[in-house]
C-alpha cells in the first residue's frame, strides 16, 4: 500500500474522536464507570386527608394542602445503575376542619422532612444522545418526620416507600451542568395512632445539578 496513503488514514483516524469531542457528541460518561453528582431540586409534593381525632369532644378532620419541597439529592452511578440519597423538606398548609368548641389553634402551618435512599436504573444506559439523554426509573425506603402547629399530627416519625421515573440532561461538553425532572409516588405508614395510615402522596420536581 502506498506509504503517503497509509499516513493519511492514520491522521484522518486520529482526527475523527477530536472532532467528536470539540462537538460535544462524544459520552460525557465514557471514561468514567461511576460518576458523584449532586443536584438541588425543588417542586410539588400533593395534600390530602391527614388525620380525624377529636379535640373537646368534637371530631377534628385535618388535611395537608399540595406544598412545596425543597432539597438536595446526592448519589453515584454508572452506565447502568445508580444509588442516590434524597434529603427534602415539604411546606404547606394545614386545613382543620370542626365545631369551634374544639378550640383549634390559629396558625395552621405542616412540615414533612423527607430522607430517602434510592436505587436507580438506567434501563437505556449511554444509548441516547451519546449518554447525554438518561431515563430512568427509581425504588427505596426511607423516614419522614411530620411537624404541625397541631398537636394531634405533631412529632409523628413515618416510614416512607417510594417508587419513581424521571430523566437527566447531561449539559456542556463534560456532562455539567445536569437538568434533571422527577416523579415519585409515596407510601407513609406506621404513624401514631392519629395519623391516618397510610398516607399515598406524589412529587414533581426539577433540579439542577454537577457530576464530579
Amino acid at each position: 500500500m502506498n506509504k503517503k496513503l497509509v499516513q493519511g488514514m492514520m491522521v484522518l483516524a486520529a482526527a475523527v474522536p477530536a472532532g467528536r469531542a470539540a462537538w460535544g457528541q462524544e459520552s460525557p460518561v465514557a471514561d468514567q464507570p461511576v460518576t458523584w453528582e449532586t443536584s438541588l431540586v425543588g417542586g410539588y409534593f400533593t395534600g390530602g386527608m391527614l388525620a380525624r381525632v377529636k379535640v373537646a369532644g368534637e371530631p377534628v378532620k385535618a388535611e395537608m394542602n399540595t406544598g412545596w419541597l425543597v432539597g438536595v439529592r446526592a448519589g453515584a452511578e454508572e452506565e447502568y445503575l445508580g444509588l442516590e440519597l434524597t434529603l427534602a423538606g415539604v411546606f404547606a398548609n394545614l386545613d382543620l376542619t370542626a365545631d369551634p368548641a374544639a378550640a383549634l389553634p390559629s396558625a395552621q402551618d405542616a412540615s414533612l422532612f423527607l430522607g430517602d435512599l434510592d436505587v436507580l436504573l438506567f434501563p437505556t444506559g449511554q444509548g441516547w444522545a451519546d449518554g447525554r439523554v438518561r431515563p430512568f426509573l427509581c425504588a427505596g425506603p426511607g423516614v419522614a418526620q411530620l411537624n404541625s402547629d397541631f398537636h394531634a399530627v405533631d412529632g409523628e416519625t413515618l416510614f416512607d416507600v417510594n417508587v419513581g421515573a424521571g430523566c437527566k440532561f447531561l449539559l456542556g461538553e463534560s456532562g455539567n451542568p445536569v437538568l434533571r425532572v422527577d416523579w415519585r409516588w409515596h407510601k407513609l405508614a406506621g404513624g401514631g395512632s392519629n395519623v391516618q395510615d397510610p398516607l399515598y402522596r406524589q412529587e414533581f420536581t426539577a433540579g439542577l445539578g454537577w457530576r464530579f
